[in-house]
């Protein structure tokens, strides 16, 4: 199974401009939003002179087909501390996406506190992982990716409805090698982005596949601190409401000591599941 890291490889086509491939192997609905943004951030950071990503924020604009990609980086200022960029995405003549990030400096001077850590996790390794909790629930090979060890999940044939969220901790399989932190920053925006949508399973219980799909319209991301070096990620994702069409979603990363990496939030949009190709 190939590494987020060597799947979103750029191939340089132009000054500040690559071509990039969706892959089946990165599929859920379609090609999966996380990835786009993984694309896209990794291309910023081929784009600018700074070590570290602080923020992305992008809109989905139309649904990616398999293939190949264009990406094209557009720095918009530049000073000495920070640069913020602008990342498109075209697929022919569609734009699918467009991202705006900031990049900065590693270790910056300025004011230090932190009130967002949390000191009760338990150890990852001491939890069951998700294939022996639900050894019969069939999930897309996408999710083969992540050792995903779940705390306090809804077990199968809870029919209760809960809060709409999840917790547990995650490590992708195989283990990712990077060294650059704006490609393992891809291992984050692909987590939020794909949870997003599934932390709306408690508050709806159902025996089979949701009727419903929730493509992402959009994302922002913020990065506080860096990622690489972490194996096991903790992640909450919440989708706190959910009305006239639209849900509200958002997560958190922490490492395996409960220190925030990282935040995200979306709107996503509740479209019919499409009924199954016949054969």
């Amino acid at each position: 199974m190939d590494t987020l890291a060597n799947g979103t490889r750029l191939n340089p086509i132009g000054a500040l401009e690559w071509q990039a491939e969706l892959s089946k192997d990165w599929a859920l609905w379609s090609p999966a939003g996380g990835f786009l943004t993984a694309l896209a951030i990794r291309a910023a950071g081929e784009a600018t002179e700074f070590p570290r990503p602080i923020s992305f924020a992008c809109q989905f604009l139309r649904r990616a087909d398999f293939g190949p990609v264009e990406l094209k980086a557009t720095s918009l200022q530049k000073g000495r501390r920070t640069e913020a960029l602008r990342i498109d995405m075209m697929q022919g003549e569609r734009l699918i996406m467009t991202a705006q990030v900031w990049a900065g400096l590693d270790g910056a001077d300025g004011m230090t506190h932190d009130d967002t850590g949390i000191s009760d996790l338990p150890d990852p390794e001491s939890l069951p992982d998700y294939k022996a909790i639900f050894p019969a629930r069939p999930m897309p090979p996408f999710f083969d990716r992540f050792d995903h060890r779940p705390i306090n999940p809804v077990l199968q044939g809870d029919k209760t409805v809960y809060r709409a969220e999840l917790s547990g901790f995650y490590r992708f399989v195989p283990p990712e090698p990077a060294t650059d932190a704006f490609v393992d920053a891809g291992r984050i925006m692909l987590l939020i982005d794909t949870y997003a949508w599934l932390a709306t399973y408690p508050a709806h219980p159902s025996d089979g596949p949701s009727p419903w799909i929730a493509p992402n319209l959009d994302f922002y991301y913020r990065f506080h601190r860096p990622t690489l070096g972490e194996d096991w990620l903790h992640m909450t994702n919440e989708a706190d409401l959910a009305e006239g069409g639209l849900i509200s979603a958002s997560g958190a990363i922490r490492n395996r000591h409960g220190d925030l990496l990282a935040r995200g939030a979306s709107q996503l949009i509740c479209l019919p599941r499409p009924a199954p190709k016949s054969a």
